[in-house]
């Protein structure tokens, strides 16, 4: 994080000790800051969300183990469940679609499990479909990478003042094994505040 702080900080220090050749510098493919979020954190949260379970008109159920799992460019949402009535229990895994997104303008890197339904049967008996789904109706956000602010002020040896404006010009988010990974690529815009 230190060496990332360091490398921003000379990038816009060599901004304003030289003219730019136009007011706008753009990253272009350059990724300036990346950022990694492990599938365990999720994990995490999901096992602290405490009990998921429902009771229907013949069955009760209870959800065990939510979790997600990222692979081959790819999220899924993992769990069991334990379906019972006063005669049976059977056991069952689950398996779901998760959307992983990032949102540029507010910088949230946005999970949500849009489908997790399951078909259970009881001794051969179909009892319906379960929607998990819904019970995750709320998406987790996470804050995606950060600069060092929108802006920056350095003071220049003339008594004036040079203000750079940093924004995101461009982003790219993969799916790596194990990990959500979000990199952007900022741009900064430049102007001297002439000395009051």
């Amino acid at each position: 994080m230190n060496t990332q702080l360091l490398i921003i900080l000379t990038l816009i220090s060599s901004l304003l000790f030289s003219e730019p050749l136009a007011d706008k510098i753009e990253g272009g493919d350059i990724e300036h800051i990346s950022l990694i979020i492990y599938e365990d954190l999720i994990n995490e949260f999901f096992s602290n969300m405490g009990k998921i379970k429902n009771k229907e008109k013949n069955y009760e159920w209870a959800l065990k183990k939510p979790r997600i799992r990222i692979q081959d460019g790819k999220a899924i949402f993992k769990a069991e469940i334990q379906v019972k009535n006063s005669l049976l229990s059977v056991s069952k895994d689950v398996i779901g679609k998760v959307d992983v997104a990032y949102d540029k303008n507010e910088n949230l890197i946005i999970v949500s499990v849009v489908e997790a339904d399951v078909i259970v049967d009881i001794a051969g008996y179909d009892i319906g479909k379960i929607d998990i789904g819904k019970h995750f109706k709320k998406s987790l956000k996470l804050n995606g990478p950060q600069a060092v602010s929108e802006y920056v002020e350095f003071p220049l040896p003339n008594g004036d003042t040079r203000k750079v404006d940093i924004e995101v010009v461009s982003y790219s988010l993969d799916l790596i094994d194990g990990a959500i990974k979000v990199s952007t690529s900022l741009g900064f815009t430049s102007e001297t505040i002439p000395k009051k």
